[in-house]
């Protein structure tokens, strides 16, 4: 094999290598999925402050409904 042959074989390789690469490292994110679950930043810690004041006041917006008698 040539030199200029060589050098124009170990060029296309390294070519691809970055490509393939940068293909393998975009695939690896997308393939974990979304980031991870933390209950921590979703978690609900109860009625807040303005459930507890409506209902404090007995407030309804509308009749409360009635049993039949």
């Amino acid at each position: 094999m040539s030199r200029a042959r060589s050098d124009a074989m170990f060029e296309r390789i390294g070519a691809h290598a970055k490509v393939m690469g940068a293909l393998l490292k975009r695939l690896y994110r997308n393939w974990r999925g979304p980031e991870r679950y933390r209950p921590g930043a979703h978690y609900m810690r109860g009625p807040g402050p303005k459930w507890h004041d409506k209902q404090a006041r007995g407030s309804f917006d509308c009749d409360p409904p009635q049993r039949p008698s």
